[in-house]
């Protein structure tokens, strides 16, 4: 196996390391902290799933009714008897027994979001977990990464540089103090395409949570977006369709807690087609799981609008000479 790169997303990057940000290609060394990358953003959408619950209106409003209700069933005999707002702040602040009392209502509606929170979100965790799937590792790579990763390289075979060579072209990562901080994703959907459209999709966009909001995301889409373009014209290519141009389609999974996802899919006028409680990308098998055995999760993704959604951009490519290569694992088109 290829001496992987180190990425602890949970250490900061050393700083005396070269501060130049650069786009880097995946190679083999790269291929656990592409993995690594890959599961944290579902990691990150399980955190801003939790916060999204903790501050959704239906949540807040059961908050502050159950609390205005107990205070007002607690304090009643305390407002009959004061003859102001002053004695009755008074009477009640120095009754330690009504003050008190608060606690175990208050651990008890927090406890209860969080265990129907912890429920609810715990899909992202599901994804991010299965990763590691060798079926999970070829949707979103095209290949299982352990292959990658184990790559040889005194192996100079023809087959294999083209392997490696067409791994390398889906997937690219933004490099920071030596350190992968960003990455992206996008993969050809040969059994969509035809010869007159080419589709194809991202499978991960990505940014490190202490820089998430530096805009690396931008630099991201138009990564992924030349590269749909680079994909398409090597499609071009291995099918020997005669044209010089191409309608490319685009498609993206966005989802609704991630608000700054959700604005860079608007900014660059991508389409949103349909919505699914089925937060898993990478499997059309809803999770049956449910609370105390009579809700379903999915129900109550729908309540707090937890949704994940398909979006798609369609852009138009000027087929560009590519590089003939002899490799077995070209993408080919869709049979009409």
């Amino acid at each position: 196996m290829v001496k992987q790169v180190e990425l602890n997303l949970s250490t900061p990057l050393k700083a005396e390391a070269d501060p130049t940000i650069k786009p880097i290609p995946l190679e083999p060394a790269l291929a656990t902290a592409a993995l690594t990358l890959h599961g944290d953003f579902y990691r990150q959408l399980q955190s801003k799933a939790n916060h999204h619950i903790f501050w959704h209106p239906i949540t807040q409003f059961v908050l502050t009714s159950t609390l205005c209700g107990f205070a007002y069933y607690t304090y009643s005999e305390l407002i009959e008897i004061s003859d102001s707002i002053p004695e009755f702040l008074f009477l009640a602040w120095n009754n330690k027994y009504l003050v008190s009392s608060f606690f175990p209502v208050i651990i008890f509606l927090i406890g209860t979001i969080g265990i129907i929170s912890f429920l609810v979100t715990d899909e992202f965790r599901v994804v991010s977990d299965s990763l590691t799937d060798d079926a999970t590792m070829s949707k979103i790579f095209r290949f299982p990464l352990r292959i990658y990763a184990n790559y040889d390289e005194n192996d100079k075979s023809q087959n294999s540089l083209a392997f490696i060579e067409s791994a390398s072209q889906s997937t690219e990562l933004i490099e920071y103090r030596e350190s992968p901080i960003a990455i992206v994703t996008v993969i050809p959907l040969p059994d969509k395409s035809t010869s007159e459209v080419f589709y194809a999709r991202i499978t991960g966009l990505h940014v490190r949570k202490v820089y998430a909001k530096a805009g690396l995301q931008n630099e991201l889409m138009e990564i992924a977006k030349l590269k749909a373009k680079s994909l398409c014209s090597r499609y071009v290519a291995d099918n020997k369709i005669k044209t010089k141009s191409m309608r490319i389609v685009l498609l993206a999974e966005g989802y609704t807690t991630d608000s700054i996802m959700t604005k860079i899919f608007k900014e660059n006028n991508f389409k949103a087609l349909e919505s699914t409680t089925n937060v898993n990308p990478f499997s059309d098998k809803q999770s049956a799981d449910t609370i105390l055995k009579l809700i379903p999760v999915s129900f109550l993704m729908k309540i707090f609008g937890i949704y994940r959604v398909t979006y798609e951009l369609e852009l138009e490519s000027t087929i560009e000479d590519v590089p003939k290569k002899n490799s077995k694992t070209t993408a080919r088109k869709r049979k009409n």
